[in-house]
């Protein structure tokens, strides 16, 4: 087998080739091997460690807000309990994928946090699998074991897979969704395989954003990459945009019937939208999350959850309507807390500031090298790129935090592998 010079026309640009070779020639899997049980380890000491930090402090979580939320919600569907908290209860506060999760931790394990932390250590080191499988899907094995290995060991991806939040099983579910994707923009084969391919590609999605709401506008870019991308007919790629759109629906069905059932409205999601979209558009906004005005201001005493959801929608559209600078100032400053290279939980010090900062530099720019390299390639731009510009567009109208970027740092890895391959002078594939 040979190879061509890096710098030789490898492939035609928007199409994708993979460089999946079995194990015994390559020896693929031994590096995945401990490079996965390496991941697993750092999490396991992750969790044991943020434990006993927040028993330390007498809390049960790192993140209380929204930890306690989501752990009251699990032990409700834990013991069959109507999912709902507080008072007046709020029976569509959050979708149900994240609570679903830790409701099996809490019925195998009781009402203990370790536990949930440990399997969310697993999910973690299952993610750097994904991504494994993602960017070996995409380009060559060597780029997604460089892509894994860059998860697997980065800090905030260790210390976040382990709190009591969405992002890690998001992450799962949307890396899964991806790699289904991947398969149908790809495939130029029979009309049932990229049938069966847009039909697991909607269930995955519709996981996804029972998982984390906002996922739901990735809808429209997948739609799109399907009708225009994707290597078939154009009455296959219908099929398979129908089907895809069918099967995400009917995984969603079920939800939005139990929303109907509770507040007499079809709601897709959930119901918080509204004050989360005030939290980041008011008077008092300034990037960052504060839900005070929620309680002070309790409307629900007077409202319904569908009626509250509506009015503070309405009052953020009226702010940012009223308010057009302040409105691009506030989205400048949740664009720079979305980008920032360590949340501010991170102990001072210009030590700590300074690798920080110049570990996220390198990281970027060995992104930009991969984004170069593979030049108009849609799908594949598409998918390692989509979800970072999706996610800081929805930050910069909601607030804006490092942590709403974790999840797309895991596609964004496979094209800084790329960029690292390029400084190696790696070829981006064989044939």
């Amino acid at each position: 087998m040979s190879r061509r010079d890096d710098d030789s026309p490898e492939r035609v640009p928007g199409t994708i080739t993979s460089d999946v070779v079995s194990p015994d020639e390559t020896g693929t899997l031994r590096p995945l091997f401990v490079l996965l049980l390496v991941a697993l380890l750092l999490r396991i000491v992750a969790a044991w460690s943020v434990e006993q930090h927040v028993q330390n402090a007498g809390r049960r979580f790192f993140v209380e807000g929204d930890a306690n939320g989501y752990w009251d919600l699990g032990q409700a569907i834990a013991e069959g309990r109507d999912y709902s908290i507080y008072s007046p209860p709020r029976r569509v506060l959050r979708t149900p994928g994240f609570p679903l999760l830790l409701a099996g931790s809490i019925r195998l394990f009781g009402d203990h946090v370790l536990p949930a932390r440990l399997i969310l250590a697993v999910v973690g080191t299952a993610c750097c699998w994904l991504t494994w499988l993602l960017g070996t899907q995409l380009f060559n094995h060597r780029t997604g074991l460089w892509a894994a290995g860059m998860m697997a060991v980065h800090p905030f991806q260790v210390g976040n897979s382990v709190l009591i939040l969405s992002e890690n099983w998001f992450t799962f579910w949307m890396l899964a969704a991806f790699i289904s994707l991947a398969a149908l923009l790809r495939n130029n084969e029979s009309t049932p395989r990229i049938a069966w391919s847009g039909i697991f590609s909607g269930c995955l999605l519709a996981l996804s954003v029972l998982v984390r709401p906002g996922f739901v506008l990735w809808l429209v870019p997948t739609l799109g990459a399907v009708l225009l991308v994707a290597r078939c007919s154009l009455l296959t790629r219908l099929t398979a945009a129908v089907l895809l759109f069918a099967a995400f629906s009917a995984t969603m069905f079920p939800w939005a019937y139990r929303n109907h059932t509770v507040t007499g409205h079809w709601v897709a999601t959930s119901l918080w939208s509204g004050p989360s979209l005030y939290d980041g558009l008011n008077p008092q906004a300034d990037g960052t999350s504060n839900m005070m005005f929620f309680d002070e201001e309790n409307v629900m005493s007077q409202m319904s959850e569908f009626e509250m959801n509506a009015h503070y929608q309405q009052r953020a559209f009226d702010f940012a309507r009223k308010n057009p600078g302040p409105t691009t100032l506030l989205a400048i400053r949740k664009m720079r807390r979305f980008l920032q290279p360590f949340p501010q939980t991170v102990p001072a010090g210009w030590a700590t500031w300074a690798a920080f900062t110049a570990g996220y530099a390198v990281f970027t720019a060995l992104c930009l090298a991969g984004l170069w390299r593979i030049g108009q390639r849609w799908v594949e731009v598409l998918i390692c790129t989509g979800p970072f510009l999706l996610f800081l567009a929805v930050h910069m109208v909601f607030v804006g935090s490092l942590r709403y970027r974790l999840p797309a740092e895991f596609p964004l890895a496979i094209l800084a592998a790329l960029g690292l391959q390029r400084w190696m002078r790696a070829p981006v594939a064989k044939r």
